[in-house]
């Protein structure tokens, strides 16, 4: 049998150790990935091997040369162009006239391949891909099998809303040469995307076959550390050089370790290193011809080669590449990486997460707290479902901002325009002048459109023709964060794939500033407002309004939308009852401190005549919550019952609702005789779903936000109820009755995967819909349960719908209790 090994990556995620040398040379215990590749192929019996390459080929060939020092035979298939992971194995179609095996270069891996060569002819498959189960699988292609082991799906880096399984595609695949007939040479083509969908359109036998053996994509530094420390604790098989002189401590010819210096296991010292008296080597991987002098700790970290330690340094979670030069008492801390070359200053601290680029010269005494080249990563995502989300003045930093502001305009043409505004906040304003400052080093426009809550930010876009917009806010849920939303030309949140393209260039920070002469301009657009307040009105039947005199008692926080309600009010002339709404100076009261004071809003009603009913409204203008004449708090849930009611009454022959609403909604829908298409549940991929068909249908969008936007529905609502001629009360009464129940369950983000898996073997196949997360209708089929993972925390949301209280809270108790017990 043959192989191909796809050895193209640059390994951009990996700089700087990828920064001279393509991402299958990178070194684990101190050879090349793509090497332990090659030996995993000959251990299986095979040897003849294509290797396609793209980025800096001469240096994978200058090194592996024919195979032959590798008792292997070579040969290589250049890329001119990108062609994707298939279309680079097409150009070695000639030479791949078998069944062959196709593995990446850069992972790391002790599969079975015989054991999956033999699953694949014993299927008679012609593609079986080798599939591995991974706690978080957002970065990877997951893949669905039925029971015979036959694909059913796949969904290429899905969203927690789309993770129906912890199963990954490992890019090992076993294909048949017939495969090739399903694409051209020279075109851009790729195995997950294209080739495997079209397979499986076309009914051809395609399986997954589950490893257990080890696999490890390593694609960014951290996953480069896990692999080392893997290998050393035994977790994978591969062959350690040097002899094992105590227990976990291996060492190379050459080395001479002094008396006194202290090696805890697991350890790897390479060949001709020089390790000095008192020394503390733990944990760690040591490669070759390394100098560690007098008294210096090192502590799960990984050097490569040529490097010289002076004496009583600390290091800690670091990667060092190869001829770095480390002065004495310099401590590097966790997550830190030394490109090649660098000299570091005696008694310089490297603090955590910080990356140097190759050549660099650290000063003695300096503190470097931030990446010369590259920035601190954060957790998981630079996004999460509202925007970019941190601690204020402490993850969103003005200087995170601004480069954060300049990774984004790096993606954008020259002589774009960008609006921004923010909220009333201090932290806000200070942060909108920062991202204003990145944006316009990238050669981006910008007009500053003032200080207003969301909804006045989308609607902006749009009027003043913008390629996008970016708005500062503090966060509802919790308020010491601030969140930067990113909105394309519709005033929406921008996609996925854009903010996955934001966060390639952020945590790259290779990104180009604009020439001096190119550095874009700021211009103050400050009326927005009142084009806002005109807008919302347009199209309203504001003499009803008017005639209905309407008496509102409203809670809000003045600072930020005080200049809406007067303008609203004078339009409408409707009577504003306010609150003694009371915050902090420097943050919004989240919802659950808006609701203690639930009885200073409702002494408001028993205080004043004929009170028509109130709402309580979010800092930034985007929730509602109703009250009614009679003072009863009316459940979120019911908003989008009756928005779906005004639509159905004007005329709408179909609705776009999330998956989280209430059933109902088709019911009533279907006596208007209405269409329902149900969405995801963040709000941008409902008004997505909405724009398209409008657009579609040569339909107005003036006016879109609806959805996230709490005087839009006010407004709507008010206008409805006059013309209908009734009370809030009355329009509740008329809703069919349902109870809706929703809850909150934690799991580990690596348990996530997995417990969606077992959530969707359990449940039969006819009774689950997959729109974002899963969602189970019961044997009744008036009754669900969702269970939506949560893409910013380690939790479940658990939503249950059914005729009776005790039903709902009955399916939230069993769907609680299988996510506890499936962790």
């Amino acid at each position: 049998m043959k192989a191909v090994i796809m050895a193209g990556g640059k390994g951009t995620r990996l700089r700087p150790l990828t920064c001279d040398s393509p991402k299958p040379m990178v070194p684990i215990m101190n050879k090349p990935v793509m090497e332990h590749i090659i030996d995993l192929l000959k251990r299986h019996g095979i040897k003849d091997i294509a290797v396609t390459t793209f980025y800096l080929p001469q240096v994978i060939e200058d090194y592996f040369g024919d195979g032959s020092d590798f008792g292997v035979n070579l040969h290589y298939f250049v890329e001119e162009s990108p062609l994707g992971t298939a279309g680079s194995v097409k150009n070695a179609e000639e030479f791949l006239d078998e069944t062959f095996i196709v593995i990446s270069g850069d992972a790391l891996t002790d599969a079975d391949l015989t054991k999956a060569v033999d699953y694949h002819q014993n299927k008679e498959s012609v593609a079986t891909l080798v599939l591995t189960q991974e706690d978080i699988p957002l970065e990877y292609g997951v893949v669905m099998t039925n029971q015979e082991g036959a694909i059913t799906q796949f969904l290429e880096k899905p969203s927690w809303g789309e993770v129906f399984s912890d199963t990954v595609n490992t890019g090992i695949y076993i294909l048949d040469p017939h495969v090739f007939n399903y694409y051209d040479k020279g075109v851009k083509f790729d195995f997950s995307k294209d080739l495997f969908p079209k397979l499986l359109q076309a009914g051809e036998s395609m399986y997954g076959h589950v490893m257990k053996n080890y696999w490890c994509d390593v694609g960014n530094l951290q996953q480069y550390r896990k692999t080392h420390y893997d290998i050393i604790n035994g977790k994978v098989e591969v062959n350690l050089p040097g002899e094992e002189i105590k227990d976990q401590v291996w060492v190379g010819e050459g080395t001479e370790i002094a008396d006194t210096a202290e090696l805890s296991g697991p350890l790897y010292i390479g060949k001709d290193c020089t390790i000095k008296a008192g020394v503390q080597l733990e944990e760690s991987i040591i490669a070759d011809n390394n100098i560690i002098n007098d008294s210096t700790s090192i502590k799960k970290s990984i050097i490569w080669n040529n490097t010289f330690i002076d004496q009583n340094s600390e290091l800690r979670g670091t990667v060092i590449c190869d001829d770095v030069n480390i002065k004495d008492q310099v401590s590097i801390f966790e997550g830190a990486a030394i490109g090649d070359g660098t000299w570091v200053g005696k008694n310089a601290k490297i603090k955590p997460n910080v990356k140097v680029w190759p050549y660099k010269d650290i000063s003695d005494f300096t503190i470097l707290n931030k990446s010369l080249v590259w920035e601190t990563e954060w957790n998981r995502t630079l996004f999460g479902n509202q925007g970019v989300v941190g601690i204020s003045n402490i993850e969103v930093t003005p200087d995170f901002v601004a480069k954060l502001g300049t990774a984004y305009g790096a993606m954008l043409e020259n002589e774009t325009v960008i609006t921004i505004s923010c909220d009333t906040y201090s932290i806000s304003k200070l942060l909108k002048h920062s991202l204003a400052s990145g944006l316009m080093s990238a050669g981006i426009s910008v007009r500053d459109i003032g200080e207003m809550p969301s909804p006045v930010a989308r609607y902006s876009v749009r009027r003043l023709k913008a390629e996008g917009g970016l708005h500062i806010r503090a966060c509802q849920q919790e308020p010491q964060n601030t969140v930067i939303e990113f909105l394309n030309e519709d005033g929406i949140n921008i996609s996925r794939s854009e903010e996955k393209g934001i966060e390639k260039i952020f945590f790259r920070e290779d990104f180009q500033r604009a020439d001096i002469e190119a550095v874009g301009e700021i211009d103050y657009i400050p009326q927005m407002i009142d084009s806002y307040i005109g807008g919302l009105i347009e199209g309203i039947d504001i003499d009803s309004i008017k005639e209905a005199d309407y008496r509102v008692v409203a809670d809000y926080e003045q600072d930020n939308l005080d200049d809406l309600w007067t303008a609203l009010t004078d339009r409408l002339n409707f009577k504003l009852l306010k609150t003694d709404y009371e915050s902090g100076t420097s943050r919004p009261l989240s919802f659950q401190e808006r609701l203690q004071k639930q009885d200073a809003i409702l002494n408001k009603f028993d205080n004043e005549d004929e009170v028509d009913f109130g709402i309580i409204l979010d800092h930034n203008g985007e929730e509602i919550t109703l009250i009614t004449e009679e003072g009863e708090l009316v459940g979120r849930e019911l908003n989008e019952v009756i928005r779906a009611i005004i639509n159905l009454r004007q005329g709408a022959k179909k609705i776009f609702v999330p998956v989280t609403a209430p059933r109902i909604i088709e019911e009533i829908a279907l006596d208007y005789g209405a269409d329902v298409t149900w969405t995801k549940a963040q709000d941008k991929e409902l008004l997505s779903n909405m724009l398209e068909y409008r657009k579609s249908n040569g339909e107005d969008f003036e006016g879109l936000p609806v959805v996230g936007d709490a005087l839009s529905f006010l407004v709507k609502l008010m206008e409805f109820l006059a013309r209908e001629e009734t009370t809030l009360s009355e329009l509740l009464s008329s809703i069919p009755e349902f109870h809706r129940v929703e809850e909150t369950i934690e799991c580990p983000w690596e348990a996530k995967g997995q417990v969606m898996r077992n959530l969707i073997e359990e449940v039969p196949e006819e009774q689950v819909e997959l729109i974002d997360g899963i969602k189970v209708y019961h044997e009744d089929q008036e009754s669900w349960t969702l269970v939506l993972p949560d893409s910013e925390e380690p939790t479940f949301h658990v939503y249950s719908e059914a005729d009776t209280i005790q039903k709902a809270n009955n399916f939230n108790e069993e769907y609680a209790e299988m996510i506890s017990d499936l962790q």
